[in-house]
């Protein structure tokens, strides 16, 4: 039996509501009718004009007029009683314990898929903290995330499976869910004990299970954000195993990303395995239709750079006219960047994505509690001072507001930082001189 007919049970209250919707249309077809003096009713309308002239002494096509105008107003009437009937028992019937939830879920839905276009590109937690702020803002919101892991339960899927590196996509595609639920909670459950799973992440093994089933990332990855609802979508920068070299201060060559962060010597250049991964095709497009293109935050070297040694990648960001914003870290990372200024992360950005691509430097200003950087001091990590004259130097216009939000951790406050990102689209798209909008985006450090 089609699923239309199943409307039609006894007892869901639906059959009267469509009467009555079905009773309304004729009437209004018949006023209408009538209004446009079609001769298809004659007998009543003999029976109007005697009505008229018994009470009138006249023949007047007035009576018929309004006639049908109230035909017309009636049928419009039980036509919208009907469809309003019929869309809250609907409505009822699917979800019965909240109704005013699911009226409250479309009109945000629709008002997110009015947002911009955005792409951020990274990996580890900097990119989804970002991408929890975001969605919120808008559902046109694409992450491209590097799939260069080669640690802990990504490292040992990608070794034992030969399948790129899960967890960095698994905190997207769980940030980017539609709402927190039991699901997600379990999407990072990592295994306890000292058996095979010690260490490993539901979550991992599920996208795993799901790139040897479907046979590469990309359907895996689509079947993996049906399941979570995302808002948006979660694409890997390439599908190739890629695996990280630095070339370190001492002269040292150091393969792998666990191997680079760790290493006691300052990083001086990265280059990947293979030398030109290709990129993934969906990527591509969303770069192409972005409205914003934001890097990080996340660290420097093994989460953002990867992203840029793809050359297709690169060559996308290069070619679009978006506006593309590096967010600066609120601490230095030991082993990547002892010592940085905000200056210092642009240079080391620019020697490989060359001049003319970043334009937007967004750094925090907020200071740190005294007690937190204690903390961080005692692992080697310091706030990242701000050099502006070093930052425009190198051809990109810094922004500076207060992202940590009311705690004044060491972290950018998720909410805080997507409504200021928000906030620079909308001016950079804004229809204003050069020289305002540099004026505008110095009210945004205040």
């Amino acid at each position: 039996m089609k699923w239309y007919v199943q409307w039609l049970y006894p007892g869901l209250k639906i059959k009267r509501w469509l009467f009555l919707f079905s009773i309304g249309l004729m009437t209004l077809v018949f006023g209408a009718t009538m209004l446009m003096n079609y001769q298809i009713f004659g007998i009543l309308e003999e029976e109007i004009f005697m009505l008229a002239y018994q009470m009138t002494g006249n023949y007047s096509y007035t009576a018929l007029v309004l006639f049908g105008i109230f035909l017309s107003i009636v049928g419009i009437l039980m036509m919208m009683i009907g469809v309003r009937k019929l869309v809250k028992r609907f409505i009822a019937l699917v979800v019965p314990d909240d109704q005013n939830r699911v009226s409250r879920q479309v009109l945000g839905r629709i008002e997110l898929a009015k947002g911009p276009h955005i792409v951020a590109l990274g990996g580890g937690h900097g990119l989804s903290m970002l991408l929890r702020g975001l969605k919120n803002k808008t559902s046109n919101l694409t992450a491209i995330v590097t799939v260069a892991d080669d640690g802990g339960s990504s490292g040992r899927l990608r070794e034992e499976m030969d399948i790129i590196a899960p967890g960095d996509l698994r905190n997207c595609l769980v940030a980017m869910a539609d709402k927190e639920s039991v699901l997600e909670q379990l999407f990072q459950y990592r295994f306890g004990g000292n058996g095979e799973l010690a260490g490993h992440s539901l979550g991992n093994l599920f996208l795993a299970a799901l790139i040897k089933e479907f046979g590469n990332p990309e359907n895996a990855l689509e079947a993996a954000s049906k399941v979570l609802k995302i808002r948006g979508k979660v694409i890997p920068s390439t599908t190739e195993e890629v695996r990280l070299v630095g070339k370190m201060s001492d002269g040292s060559v150091v393969e792998g990303e666990s191997e680079i962060a760790a290493y006691p010597a300052d990083i001086v250049s990265l280059s990947a395995i293979p030398e030109n991964p290709i990129a993934v095709g969906d990527a591509l497009e969303a770069i192409k239709q972005a409205d914003m293109i934001i890097l990080g935050p996340g660290s420097l070297y093994t989460s953002i750079m990867p992203n840029l040694l793809v050359p297709e990648l690169l060559q996308a960001i290069r070619e679009s006219s978006a506006p593309c914003v590096y967010i600066c870290n609120v601490m230095t990372q030991p082993g990547e960047t002892t010592g940085y200024t905000v200056g210092d992360h642009l240079e080391a950005l620019k020697k490989v994505t060359g001049d003319g691509v970043i334009g937007y430097v967004l750094a925090n200003k907020q200071p740190v509690s005294e007690k937190i950087q204690e903390q961080y001091a005692r692992a080697g990590s310091y706030p990242v001072k701000i050099d502006e004259g070093k930052v425009e130097k190198l051809g990109a216009f810094l922004i500076t507001a207060d992202l940590l939000g009311v705690e004044a951790g060491a972290v950018h406050d998720q909410n805080v930082l997507a409504g200021k990102l928000m906030a620079i689209q909308n001016l950079l798209h804004a229809s204003i001189s050069s020289d305002s909008l540099k004026a505008y985006l110095k009210g945004i450090r205040e």
